[in-house]
């Protein structure tokens, strides 16, 4: 199954990605069947990002962007700028304000507009800070993403990414062990995986790195507890893109 059917994209959409544990992954995918249906896909972010190493990138202030995408071909990466810090000005590049990719999304750049809307440190599991997560307005969908490699580990920032921001969704302590529905609570809580949320978006979660039967079990409890949680999320995908699994997994 692809990705982009799972998540019941059309030819027309701007997908948002938010939380750890698989947003890059997941927007590469969705850039190499964008190509496989022959649509024109864009690769951007909100916040902050690694450029992805198979794109060519386009680095534009927003009142020249449109123009230098009109000259690129489809699929590209592009950002405002590269970072200042100078021991990261080589890794990481600034992304654009919702604002302006809601702009681009409306004058149609692109068929598929891409957004890393988060930002994790490399955790497997987070919740999003108090100014986060820059979701722009126009997303057809919202992707929360969480790795099933935080479960059966304590709430620690070497795991987790703003604990501080866990323990405000869920009944749960700094050093405790994290469950799959301690999870699947996050991903489905207000001020969790739905925060900043367009009222008209389509919200699916995935949860990645499911790569055996034992990690499928503990995914499908993070899902089914995302289920019950919310009536924004009508399915989730478990996956692992290791070793190409995907399943969606729907309310009982």
């Amino acid at each position: 199954m692809k990705l982009a059917a799972a998540l019941g994209l059309g030819d027309d959409e701007l997908v948002s990605f938010v939380g750890a544990g698989g947003k890059k992954t997941a927007m590469g995918q969705l850039i190499a069947e964008a190509s496989d249906r022959g649509l024109d896909a864009g690769y951007t972010t909100s916040t902050h990002m690694p450029p992805p190493p198979d794109l060519p990138l386009v680095l534009a202030p927003p009142d020249h962007v449109r123009d230098r995408l009109d000259e690129a071909e489809s699929p590209v990466a592009f950002a405002r700028d590269r970072v200042t810090d100078p021991k990261r000005v080589d890794e990481k590049v600034r992304g654009y304000s919702p604002p302006v990719v809601d702009s681009l999304f409306e004058e149609r750049c692109f068929d598929w507009l891409l957004v890393k809307a988060d930002g994790a440190r490399m955790r497997e599991f987070k919740a999003p800070g108090p100014d986060e997560p820059p979701i722009p307005r126009a997303s057809t969908c919202v992707v929360p993403v969480a790795s099933v490699r935080a479960a059966g580990r304590p709430l620690t920032d070497d795991v987790v990414h703003r604990v501080d921001r866990v323990k405000r969704c869920v009944d749960i302590s700094a050093g405790d062990v994290l469950t799959p529905e301690h999870i699947g609570t996050v991903l489905a809580h207000p001020d969790g995986g739905l925060k900043h949320v367009p009222d008209g978006a389509t919200v699916v979660p995935l949860v990645n790195k499911a790569d055996d039967a034992t990690l499928e079990n503990r995914a499908n409890r993070i899902i089914s507890t995302a289920l019950e949680h919310t009536s924004r999320f009508d399915r989730g995908l478990l996956c692992s893109f290791q070793e190409n699994t995907l399943k969606i997994i729907r309310e009982r």
